[in-house]
């Protein structure tokens, strides 16, 4: 059996809109993080603005010293098999299923409502923001499963699609699993009581249900990244699609 190499330090991930943010984006993620401050103040971290991004799919892998070969690190994880990862059809799919561009909603989920869908088991409205660890997380969803529900996920179907290319989504233990949220976190605090993260999530929360914004996420949207910590900063490698697979592949050796 050909030996692995130990798994590199560098977490390597496909994220949508790493980088400068304008218009309604760049508003909403400074309101929130304006509003976080306001309850917490020095207990808040914030990311930069430029550094918040939404990781659309991991490429975690472990390298092959003796053939060149990366296999997927959550497939063999899972399943106990090794699976060469094939970062160039990995590619093509991210291009062919985010041309055109997916639209996703964030905010505008009010309490106590009826919802087209939940997430995770839970109404969206909680789901929209909430604190996950020491993480301040926003979540949104393509518009389709806002107007039409959980029968239709085009991010959850992009994850899937990424098993053509022997990537298993780390949210894809079973075959019916399913992950169609679009995940941002906006910052961590150190360590916060409970009851103050509490009241910082239902401000945020309060003023995402009335204000709702939309992002488009396209293939130019999307960068390779890697970086040695889950923040992604600093970055050591960003490749904007259009990127050579063989780029990729370099990182993990």
């Amino acid at each position: 059996m050909a030996k692995l190499c130990r798994v590199p330090a560098l977490l390597i991930t496909a994220v949508a809109l790493y980088g400068p943010k304008t218009g309604e984006l760049k508003g909403l993620l400074e309101t929130v993080q304006a509003l976080l401050s306001e309850s917490l103040r020095d207990g808040f971290r914030p990311y930069t603005l430029d550094q918040v991004h939404g990781t659309v799919v991991r490429l975690d892998g472990t390298a092959d010293a003796q053939t060149g070969r990366v296999v997927n690190r959550r497939y063999l994880e899972i399943t106990g098999i090794p699976r060469a990862m094939d970062h160039a059809r990995a590619l093509e799919i991210l291009a062919a299923r985010l041309t055109p561009a997916l639209s996703i909603r964030i905010g505008g989920c009010e309490p106590d409502t009826a919802a087209a869908f939940s997430s995770r088991g839970q109404h969206p409205h909680e789901r929209m923001f909430s604190v996950q660890g020491n993480a301040f997380v926003l979540v949104g969803w393509p518009v389709s499963t806002v107007t039409d529900g959980i029968s239709s996920r085009p991010l959850d179907e992009l994850r899937r699609a990424m098993n053509e290319a022997n990537i298993l989504h780390w949210y894809h233990e079973s075959a019916t699993d399913v992950d169609n949220d679009f995940h941002l976190v906006v910052g961590h605090h150190d360590g916060v009581p409970e009851h103050e993260t509490k009241d910082a999530v239902r401000a945020v929360r309060a003023y995402l249900a009335r204000h709702p914004v939309q992002v488009e996420v396209g293939a130019d949207q999307m960068t390779i990244i890697a970086a040695d910590s889950p923040t992604l900063a600093p970055a050591q490698f960003i490749g904007r699609l259009p990127v050579e697979a063989a780029e990729i592949v370099n990182l993990y050796f």
